[in-house]
């Protein structure tokens, strides 16, 4: 069982997961027009995104993020813990334990990118899964800052989640690229599309954002549905603390320094 990040947030991108990709999936959104909202430019676009969920100044003034919830796989009756930290400018850590099954880890320490199944046991992450992980760990993923986010374009309004919203792509400075979606109302990116490297292969997954609630200074979703192949997935957020995380939570484990070369 490998752990994903969702979303375009720095836990998640809650995302990215996130959730999990014991579930990952693609589930394809309505292309409905919404006619009543008017079509933003791309600057236009995220600048209500960031004010949104708080603004630039008081996201940029967090150091660090612990983020504790429930994971839970409804149809297969599975669920667990999670905590997800994360740091800046880049280190992320995952786990997830599940019941009678174990810890699932997935990790990167800005250098590194690692994954300890219960099952399977430890790993180094190479190729489309490192280079996936390390995107999703860069902390102001949110904001869309240039030295993240090459190019966003192909605006359109659409329906997704039954909400009247705006689509549009995006290509991050690695080169990788997503459908991401803005609630046309609130501003808030209310989900994502893209093709995620998995140990199923690579799969068309998509990300569902619900229930922003705001957390000191920031609004955060607190519900994360993530779906593929007809699997569906999902990561309830209880609480959110800010600047809590220490600089040794993400030490590579021993078991993954003995794969290292």
């Amino acid at each position: 069982m490998r752990t994903n990040r969702i979303g375009s947030l720095p836990w998640t991108r809650l995302a990215a997961v996130l959730v999990i990709a014991v579930g990952l999936a693609q589930a394809a959104a309505s292309g409905q027009a919404a006619p009543q909202a008017a079509m933003p430019t791309a600057a236009e676009l995220i600048r209500r995104h960031v004010a949104a969920i708080g603004g630039e100044a008081a996201f940029k003034a967090v150091k660090s993020m612990r983020v504790r919830g429930r994971f839970e796989l409804t149809a297969q009756a599975i669920s667990g813990d999670l905590e997800i930290l994360t740091t800046r400018p880049n280190r992320m850590l995952q786990r997830i334990d599940i019941p009678k099954v174990g810890r699932a880890e997935t990790g990167y320490d800005g250098k590194i990118g690692w994954s300890i199944d219960p099952q399977a046991g430890p790993s180094l992450l190479t190729g489309r899964e490192f280079s996936e992980l390390a995107d999703d760990a860069w902390f102001d993923g949110p904001l869309h800052g240039a030295e993240h986010i090459r190019e966003i374009s192909e605006i359109e309004r659409v329906t997704f989640d039954q909400r009247a919203a705006f689509k549009a792509k995006v290509v991050l400075t690695s080169g990788a690229d997503q459908i991401e979606y803005f609630d046309a109302e609130s501003g808030w990116q209310i989900g994502q599309e893209g093709h995620r490297a998995t140990s199923m292969g690579v799969l068309p997954t998509t990300t569902v954002l619900r229930d922003y609630t705001k957390f000191g200074s920031l609004m955060m979703p607190t519900t994360l549905i993530q779906r593929a192949i007809g699997i569906e997935s999902a990561l309830r957020v209880a609480t959110i603390e800010y600047d809590v995380v220490t600089s040794n939570a993400f030490d590579i484990p021993p078991q993954v320094k003995a794969l290292i070369k």
